[in-house]
């Protein structure tokens, strides 16, 4: 039996090759290539969920034994332009707008809502409270629609190369206590950890009762084994800490979807076996 449950980024839309969305294709084609390999969940990076048919999207699901962990959002930023701290009232608002749209959809699909580059970048570090005050803004009126159509929202910790704030473990966690809804919580990125973080297991016992959701995508967002993330050792954290939320895959496709998606799964499943065999080591030292 693994210890985490796991999911699978998917893209339905054309993207670029190096986005870190591994499987690509319709709906029914990333959820055979999900299940062919032995994943258990679907992460979806989707833009304009309205013109999603959550039946179907369920009962596609359904067919193939899968789950939907989470939506992920950023599409909207970069198909749209749609950021939360606009100086653009209209951009906020609009913003907003559509992420409640999102958060219908993950209702529907019993899925997490993934808030992240939507934040975008402060563009004015003299007046970092204004910023501030719009993302608070935001966030809260999506907590309060979220609450009643029993969504979660997790926001995530991304790397200071795609977003200049909100980047460490800690200031993740910072910003997640001051919002201070139960509905918001913690999300967590190996990849941006990579670049931000240098404790790996403080970082965890850090966030530990607000985790709940993790992506594992290794340097480079290559799959986990391709380059130098210590997965063990976050492995090790994770089961310190009790974590049993999802664990969600975010790598781009190389060299294959296919492929990177097995590779990631495969090696996940041999990385437990050898932090089972460790902790039991650990646990139980030898006389």
């Amino acid at each position: 039996m693994s210890m985490f449950q796991y999911a699978i980024t998917g893209a339905l839309d054309e993207l670029p090759e190096m986005w870190p969305a591994t499987l690509r294709g319709s709906l029914e084609e990333i959820c055979k290539k999900a299940a062919d390999i032995g994943y258990t969940g679907l992460e979806l990076q989707i833009c304009d969920p309205q013109r999603y048919d959550a039946d179907e999207m369920n009962r596609l699901a359904k067919d193939f034994g899968l789950s939907y962990a989470a939506i992920a959002t950023g599409q909207e930023l970069v198909q749209h332009g749609l950021w939360m701290t606009s100086d653009d009232p209209a951009v906020r608002r609009a913003s907003i707008d559509k992420l409640k749209l999102h958060i219908d959809l993950c209702e529907k699909l019993g899925a997490i809502l993934i808030v992240g580059s939507m934040r975008q970048h402060v563009p004015d570090y003299k007046n970092p409270e204004k910023y501030l005050r719009y993302h608070d803004e935001a966030i809260w009126e999506l907590s309060d629609y979220a609450a009643k159509h029993n969504v979660m929202i997790v926001v995530e910790n991304i790397t200071v190369h795609i977003s200049n704030w909100i980047n460490t473990i800690r200031e993740t966690m910072n910003y997640v206590q001051r919002v201070n809804r139960d509905n918001v919580r913690l999300h967590l990125d190996t990849y941006s950890m990579l670049m931000e973080d240098n404790d790996i297991a403080g970082s965890y016992r850090l966030c530990a009762d607000k985790l709940e959701y993790v992506h594992f995508t290794d340097g480079s967002r290559l799959y986990p084994g391709g380059s130098n993330v210590d997965f063990k050792a976050h492995m090790h954290s994770l089961v310190d800490i009790g974590y049993r939320g999802w664990i969600s895959i975010e790598c781009r496709p190389y060299p294959d979807d296919v492929t990177c998606a097995r590779f990631s799964y495969e090696y996940l499943q041999a990385m437990e076996k050898i932090v089972e065999i460790e902790r039991y080591r650990r646990e139980r030292p030898l006389i």
